[in-house]
């Protein structure tokens, strides 16, 4: 079913490029939300969410950055971010953007019971947005990607 949601979401991203969007980088945006959920801080993850809501016109994105925007649960901001991590990765490997530093695809194999979930780094130190400080530097990275 991930799978099958994950080829969608590509199909969507890749649909939606050609467009005439006025979409900052969203990686800066996904960052911002990250670091939010590092810090286990659900306000400014849900500011961080509604920025890049008002920056991209891109409905996969907006569906899930949604979910985090409308809610001060870190736990269901941060289910929707790991749905938001799938989306952004699949846009990465899609060279949809590109980035002068290299980002790195980290990966918690604790979180969510166990069943591991990644997320994309600008920095190749783990710092999880799964669990914030009660596990910070719990995992590794996987991949690194130069665009």
């Amino acid at each position: 079913m991930r799978n099958t949601l994950l080829i969608i979401a590509f199909a969507c991203l890749v649909a939606s490029c050609g467009g005439t969007q006025t979409e900052t980088n969203p990686l800066d945006n996904y960052f911002a939300i990250k670091d939010a959920l590092v810090a286990t801080d659900a306000v400014k993850a849900q500011e961080a969410a509604s920025t890049f809501i008002a920056s991209t016109d891109n409905p996969v994105f907006t569906a899930t950055l949604e979910k985090i925007a409308n809610t001060t649960d870190v736990k269901a901001q941060r289910a929707a971010f790991d749905a938001l991590s799938e989306s952004m990765y699949a846009f990465v490997k899609s060279k949809s953007i590109s980035s002068e530093q290299p980002i790195y695809k980290q990966y918690c194999p604790m979180a969510f019971n166990n069943e591991g979930a990644f997320w994309l780094s600008a920095q190749k130190e783990v710092r999880n947005p799964y669990f914030g400080d009660m596990m910070l530097t719990c995992g590794s990275v996987q991949e690194t990607l130069n665009q």
